[in-house]
């Protein structure tokens, strides 16, 4: 009576087991997030992109960039886009749509 419950146990953790890693395999893909730019690569791409950045004030809260301490730089789908702080960085995040509007009309001359 042990074994067959012994048996039957293992099968069912088993199953289990094999039905977690399935569902982890079609889980959806992560959308894609700014990362704050560290690594020297990272910085070098930022600098080169920094030549023709036009933004002056973070795209999040709308502060001066600089005016709270060091810019915080971030790469988001191969785009710079600088923040005030850690704070906005996170929230970009959780709607970067909304953040890209921001910056894209930033971005174009006055007509």
């Amino acid at each position: 009576m042990k074994q067959k419950f012994l048996i039957l146990t293992c099968a069912l953790l088993t199953l289990g087991f094999i039905s977690f890693s399935n569902a982890s395999d079609t889980a959806a893909p992560k959308a894609p997030q700014a990362q704050i730019v560290k690594t020297p690569e990272e910085k070098a791409k930022a600098a080169e992109l920094a030549k023709t950045y036009t933004l002056t004030t973070c795209p999040v809260s709308g502060d001066k960039l600089g005016g709270m301490g060091e810019t915080i730089d971030t790469l988001y789908q191969g785009q710079l886009i600088r923040f005030c702080c850690k704070g906005c960085v996170k929230s970009f995040n959780k709607n970067p749509d909304k953040y890209l509007k921001v910056i894209d009309a930033a971005k174009k001359p006055a007509a």
